[in-house]
């Protein structure tokens, strides 16, 4: 299609004149004028606080902005602090509870091993240095109270582990008296035979009372043995309390509890009697720990040496 021309009337040359770069010229000024409109309204916009939408700032609105955030950053940062402080005043309690429940203090500096600090990004460059420091200090402190957190928790877990542990041994130690009588509390070890009238070695110790006296479970087990022996003892039962923990009963009349129960401390087992090798009606009472024979006095809740059980359960852990 053939383009129309457009023609002026020229009074240089005093005649019609054709029209030549109309079209760039108008182009360039519709564009001008767009820019100008568009400046003119981002600045009516910011003036009016951003009324378009645009999301807009102007520098003194980022300004502010900074600043409140830094601000509202160094106030996190010293809460952070007051909560690390917190975590350490925990330190004296956790190593009480660690002490009751029988297992070793944390020291000071295997907690501050155990939370060390790790290496924080860093946006040099990219920001003001001192929001750069601030942001950098408040990363390594969270680091250090996200591992401070996790110590902690791992400590109150090994606590809670080995108190439900404690729970267990301390109900299966043997730790009361068997049966009411008179209780030879210095019959444990040499002692005159009363059969053969030489020093012998008693590894119990007796308590007398009448034929058919109840005899009751020092500590929860299982039933290992029940009834005659063939040998002095008589008729025995023996009950093992785990933990390296057993008990043994002799000079019964009568098993209760049979081979293989499982009995709580305070449960009937059997009668007293005077079978075996007995000068008259009594209990032969007996506590063995890992093989060795101890005086059951000592295990007697009344008579209880704790400081001795505390060394106990220390090596029975290891």
């Amino acid at each position: 299609m053939k383009r129309k021309k457009i023609f002026f009337y020229s009074d240089e040359y005093v005649s019609y004149v054709e029209a030549k770069g109309y079209r760039l010229k108008f182009s360039v000024s519709i564009a001008i004028v767009t820019i100008f409109g568009l400046f003119l309204l981002g600045a009516v916009n910011n003036s009016y606080g951003d009324f378009l939408g645009l999301g807009i700032k102007t520098t003194g609105e980022l300004a502010t902005e900074n600043s409140l955030l830094k601000q509202q950053l160094k106030e996190m940062t010293e809460r952070m602090n007051a909560y690390s402080s917190s975590l350490n005043s925990l330190a004296g309690s956790d190593n009480q509870l660690r002490s009751i429940v029988n297992l070793p203090k944390i020291d000071l500096e295997t907690r501050q091993v155990g939370t060390g600090g790790t290496a924080v990004e860093s946006y040099d460059g990219l920001i003001s240095a001192d929001a750069n420091a601030l942001i950098s200090s408040s990363q390594t402190l969270l680091n250090k109270l996200d591992k401070e957190v996790a110590f902690q928790r791992s400590s109150y877990e090994q606590i809670f582990k080995q108190y439900e542990n404690n729970k267990l041994i301390f109900a299966s130690m043997p730790a009361i008296k068997p049966m009411v009588g008179t209780y030879s509390y210095h019959g444990f070890g040499m002692r005159v035979d009363p059969f053969v009238g030489s020093q012998k070695r008693h590894e119990g110790v007796d308590i007398h009372n009448d034929v058919g006296t109840p005899v009751y479970a020092t500590g929860d087990g299982v039933i290992e043995f029940t009834g005659p022996t063939g040998s002095g003892y008589g008729i025995a039962l023996e009950l093992n309390h785990g933990y390296g923990y057993k008990s043994w009963y002799a000079h019964l009349s009568k098993c209760v509890a049979r081979s293989g129960q499982r009995v709580k401390r305070g449960t009937l087992i059997a009668y007293s009697g005077n079978t075996g090798r007995s000068t008259g009606p009594h209990l032969h009472y007996e506590v063995i720990r890992n093989g060795e024979k101890q005086n059951p006095v000592e295990y007697f809740v009344d008579d209880i040496d704790y400081e001795k059980i505390r060394a106990q359960l220390v090596d029975n852990k290891k």
